[in-house]
């Protein structure tokens, strides 16, 4: 049966994990990521269950620790979380779970319900947000980039896409570590961060498995600095510059002429807006101009990738175009009528660095990591963390 512990308090500051910087920047004694899960909208509930082995909770109330100790033989309850954040009827600030096996984890979210179940290792913590409930993991590292290849290009077969994959994303995690530690995890698991959805179980797992253990802990550097390892779905035929999205310029991206990508099925897409539509979001730019005017701006415009467009005095990037209207990408000629603007565009995503599509037909095609990687970007040198870490 569980055994049960109480232990006042008088403050109690609730971390995951410590670790500290060297001087290069990367991280002494790190475990793990601290990720916020189910974190593309609020969670009303959360439901979790240990599935195997044994397990420690700690639940954390405003004036005491109450613990209790799961063996393997004992039966394993299924809780259900909500704001309030209730063990044995006492409100808590925050549960932890320890788990020595899997846990699995589901969020029941304000406007769609209940999300599928997903799977992690490592600890569980449950914050509580009062209307809401924050679900957080800490994840050993090579987990989560096992997570990452699945969640961000699972159906590839191709081992040496994975296995720059796996590099691209483990350089990202260690250069972005710092990006929430104000809310008390690292990264979250949507797309402002890196797609994670928990521990690889796909068809493709024990491939992607495979890649992860082939490239260890090496890390993409440019003058022995750990690099932002952007990568997008598909470029469309053409990689842009980050300056061009973003106005900053980093001297390892390049801009190259992408055929890999067109074998993707993001290559292409085509979307309809409404021309009140468009001209309300343009009015709001102080850009007032008819069907006419727009028919005659959408001709000017060249066959090429476009990255900003200038309309009288004005200068716009087509970045935040794309994220009003929710394109694929900035890269699309216009089909302009009375009523509707018709785009019809190439590629998936921002456009800078590796072109996942691309990089999956590059390993089909016999390419290894480091050439995908080399192909993308240029100067790169390839390092362990554990060495870098040393300078």
């Amino acid at each position: 049966m569980p055994r049960f512990y109480l232990k006042t308090i008088g403050f109690l500051a609730v971390m995951l994990t410590s670790y500290s910087l060297n001087a290069s920047g990367l991280i002494s004694n790190f475990t793990g990521p601290r990720i916020l899960i189910f974190a593309e909208d609020f969670n009303t509930k959360i439901q979790c269950k240990v599935l195997t082995g044994s397990y420690k909770l700690i639940a954390y109330t405003p004036d005491s620790i109450f613990e209790m100790d799961y063996g393997r033989e004992d039966v394993h309850p299924t809780y259900t979380f909500d704001g309030d954040l209730r063990i044995n009827k006492a409100e808590a600030d925050s549960i932890k779970i320890i788990p020595s096996d899997t846990i699995v984890v589901r969020a029941r979210k304000e406007a769609s319900g209940w999300t599928e179940e997903r799977f992690y290792t490592g600890t569980l913590l449950l914050r509580n947000g009062l209307l809401y409930v924050d679900a957080i993991v800490q994840v050993p590292v090579r987990d989560y980039i096992t997570g990452v290849c699945e969640a961000e290009g699972g159906l590839s077969a191709a081992q040496s896409y994975h296995e720059a994959q796996a590099v691209l994303a483990r350089t990202w995690l260690y250069t972005n570590l710092d990006k929430h530690n104000k809310e008390g995890y690292h990264i979250k698991d949507d797309q402002s961060s890196q797609a994670f959805r928990g521990v690889a179980h796909g068809k493709n797992k024990d491939i992607i498995a495979r890649a992860v253990e082939r490239v260890g802990d090496t890390i993409a550097v440019y003058d022995g600095k750990p690099i932002i390892g952007f990568y997008h779905s598909n470029s469309g035929g053409k990689t842009v510059l980050p300056q061009h999205v973003w106005s900053q310029e980093l001297p390892y991206c390049r801009e190259v002429t992408d055929p890999f990508a067109q074998k993707g099925t993001k290559f292409s897409w085509t979307k309809r807006i409404a021309f009140v539509d468009w001209q309300n979001y343009w009015l709001k730019q102080e850009v007032q101009f008819s069907v006419a005017q727009w028919r005659s701006f959408a001709e000017e415009r060249p066959v090429d990738r476009e990255t900003y467009w200038t309309i009288e005095d004005k200068t716009f990037k087509l970045e935040t175009v794309r994220r009003n209207f929710k394109l694929r990408s900035t890269y699309f000629t216009m089909d302009v009528q009375n009523d509707y603007i018709e785009l019809h565009g190439r590629g998936f995503g921002h456009g800078v660095g590796m072109a996942q599509e691309g990089a999956m037909y590059m390993a089909e095609s016999g390419f290894d990591w480091r050439e995908i990687l080399n192909f993308y970007f240029k100067q790169l040198e390839f390092v362990p963390v554990s060495e870098l870490s040393k300078s």
